[in-house]
């Protein structure tokens, strides 16, 4: 199969952005500035239209984004959609051949630094050939306009149904209950198809958009039900009593079966079938050596046709055997790199295709079986075209107890023989993970001839409940032991110069910082701590109380959950944890970032850190990120917080 830059695509490109040449400036190094890793990808979110007619992307070049829809065959813009202002795009997705599905964000910031921002999610609807956006739905009982979008959340696209999507909303005039509705895609209007109650938390919907299955969460009594539901009856056919509610991700093609995540007695996570006739559960797949972690949704219907296996190496069981032919012959055509299809034709002969590896940023194929041609159709960082970039090694070490511990291990690209400065970078969670994918940060640490350091500790998911578990109530304790003896381990193996070590990370990477910084101020030259956590009882104090049933599935709303990975808010060993109260012992230089829109960790965890820091004599460095929120979605906040963090490793490591 061929591959190359059609002049359509490529002028397209230039058409929408203008700014490509730009992006290109290099440092005095030679290696390309903060500005060409911190910009949001220039083109992403790309999708295919299910008749291939169209072509969808996000544009972020400008200085104001906007959404592109491309006619294929016409080979030419049909449309430009304008962002609201402070407004993010998190997803697109096609509902049918005609409607183009946006789901957007908006930051409400808090008034008070002891508080978090909210973070608003909508979905609104383009016509690919008309102008305009419609919110969805348009009205919710008493809410109207984008107070009634921001309730609801999309359940299921592409039914057999025309011009409709299935979302659910909380609906005021029903007691608050979660109510399934069916949204007019052409005029907004919503109609109730099933109601809910207080506890209800998802809906799975069949092709015809019909109500299969109900979720219920009660986080109080930590009493977790599904129910099967067949017009007017409702039978249960799950239960869990538990401290947190398992993970039901979808329904199967056919429709007689949701799909739930769970261990179910198993060293790691499987996935399973939950039968709607209340049959028993039946093993759907599963990996020895790792998690079965996500599934992968029909872009177009919201059916599971995969599951993700999620160890060092990241791995797609295929559920669908059409869906497992075309990934092997795209993963022929692009070998050595990650291929993710975000797209396919009703007809089979195009496909759109992501294709990256943790050197190579990711660009968007538009794959024709016909022809036998790959045509790029969107690149995420045109700046770094032709930069070679570091390698990624996958790697374990032990820890003190001899436990492997995974990780991952980018080297800048002209790493000589000999010691260099490290940079380690736990990742945000803690229950979470890194991937073998394209890194805009460790990239850019990378470029400036550091090697860094990923530890996948104890805690982190993909690698088994034991493991996972393992790090509960280990906040500064077993999780912040096995990044040290990453540490180690690089030292020992004549990679990391021991003077030369800087600790850094976001969320409860910003808390390992912090703590690697107050815990073992001998190990670090310096530290940095993005939208990172200081004090935890102040944190479970801070968050606890804010907690909704419903309002989201990240953060739980149980306490006994929080009691469970953290520990009590009347825990005395949490001040112990907490390394505010350990500032006597920081001798190392530390940069503090936030978010002034962080809707996850309250802004006081900074700005008391640096307060206390400032007032001990430390030597701190403090970042306030304007608008920017948790996940640094902004242009101008991330290369602001990259120049920084630049600046303060070329001065202290």
């Amino acid at each position: 199969m061929s591959t190359s830059r059609p002049t359509s695509f490529r002028w397209l490109a230039l058409l929408v952005s203008g700014v490509i040449g730009s992006l290109s400036s290099v440092s005095l190094a030679g290696a390309p500035t903060a500005d060409v890793f911190g910009t949001l990808p220039a083109q992403t979110d790309a999708v295919l239209s299910p008749d291939g007619h169209w072509l969808a992307w996000m544009n972020q070049q400008d200085v104001k984004p906007h959404i592109v829809i491309f006619d294929v065959n016409a080979h030419k813009v049909q449309r430009v959609a304008a962002l609201p202002e402070q407004t993010k795009l998190r997803a697109l997705r096609w509902n049918d051949s005609e409607t183009l599905l946006a789901t957007l964000s908006e930051t409400a910031e808090t008034k008070s630094a002891t508080r978090v921002s909210r973070e608003y999610f909508l979905t609104a609807a383009l016509d690919a050939t008309g102008q305009g956006a419609l919110l969805l739905p348009t009205s919710n009982g008493r809410a109207v306009g984008a107070r009634a979008a921001m309730a609801a959340r999309i359940i299921r696209t592409g039914t057999t149904k025309p011009h409709s999507v299935m979302m659910s909303s909380r609906i005021a005039s029903h007691s608050g209950a979660d109510c399934l509705l069916q949204v007019d895609t052409t005029s907004g209007k919503a109609e109730i198809i099933k109601f809910g109650n207080e506890h209800t938390v998802a809906w799975g919907v069949d092709r015809n958009g019909e109500p299969i299955a109900r979720e219920d969460w009660d986080y109080l009594k930590q009493a977790y039900r599904v129910y099967a539901l067949k017009g007017d009856s409702v039978r249960e056919i799950l239960r869990r009593d538990d401290s947190s509610p398992p993970d039901v991700v979808g329904v199967l093609p056919d429709d007689t079966a949701l799909v739930l995540l769970a261990s179910n007695g198993r060293p790691h996570q499987a996935a399973w079938a939950v039968p709607l006739d209340g049959s028993p559960l039946k093993l759907l797949a599963e990996d020895p050596e790792a998690d079965i972690t996500a599934a992968y949704t029909d872009p177009y219907t919201g059916a599971i046709v995969g599951l993700y296996e999620s160890g060092l190496k990241t791995n797609v069981h295929w559920l669908d055997p059409a869906a497992e032919h075309r990934q092997e012959v795209l993963q022929r055509a692009f070998p050595n790199r990650q291929v993710e299809v975000y797209g396919w034709t009703t007809d089979g002969s195009k496909t759109l295709a992501r294709v990256e590896s943790p050197n190579s940023p990711p660009i968007y194929y538009l794959v024709d079986f016909k022809t036998h041609r790959a045509d790029i159709a969107a690149e995420e960082y045109p700046g770094l075209a032709g930069v070679t970039l570091g390698e990624l090694k996958e790697i374990t070490y032990k820890s003190r107890d001899g436990t492997p511990i995974p990780a991952y291990l980018t080297l800048p690209a002209d790493k000589t023989t000999g010691r260099g400065p490290l940079i380690v970078l736990p990742h945000g969670g803690p229950n979470d993970r890194d991937y073998p994918t394209f890194n805009w940060i460790v990239q850019f640490l990378a470029s400036r001839g550091y090697a860094v350091l990923q530890p996948q500790f104890r805690g982190s998911t993909g690698f088994g409940d034991a493991f996972r578990e393992a790090g509960y109530r280990q906040w500064g304790g077993l999780m912040q032991d096995d990044v040290t003896d990453g540490v180690q381990a690089m030292i020992e193996q004549g990679i990391a110069d021991p003077r030369r070590v800087c600790i850094a990370g976001i969320s409860y990477g910003g808390y390992a910082a912090l703590a690697g910084a107050a815990f073992t101020p001998k190990v670090y030259a310096c530290a940095v701590s993005v939208n990172g956590i200081s004090d935890l009882r102040a944190l479970l104090e801070e968050r606890v109380p804010m907690s909704e049933p419903g309002l989201s599935r990240v953060i739980s709303a149980s306490m006994s959950t929080w009691k469970e990975r953290i520990g009590s808010p009347n825990d005395s060993a949490l001040d112990k944890k907490s390394p505010i109260n350990s500032i006597v012992s920081i001798t190392a230089p530390v940069l503090i970032a936030y978010g002034k829109g962080d809707s996850v960790v309250p802004n006081v965890q900074s700005e008391r850190m640096a307060q206390a820091l400032t007032a001990a004599g430390k030597r701190v460095v403090v970042v306030k990120l304007a608008a920017e929120d948790h996940w640094l979605s902004r242009t101008g906040t991330r290369v602001q917080m990259l120049k920084a963090l630049e600046t303060f490793l070329h001065e202290n490591l």
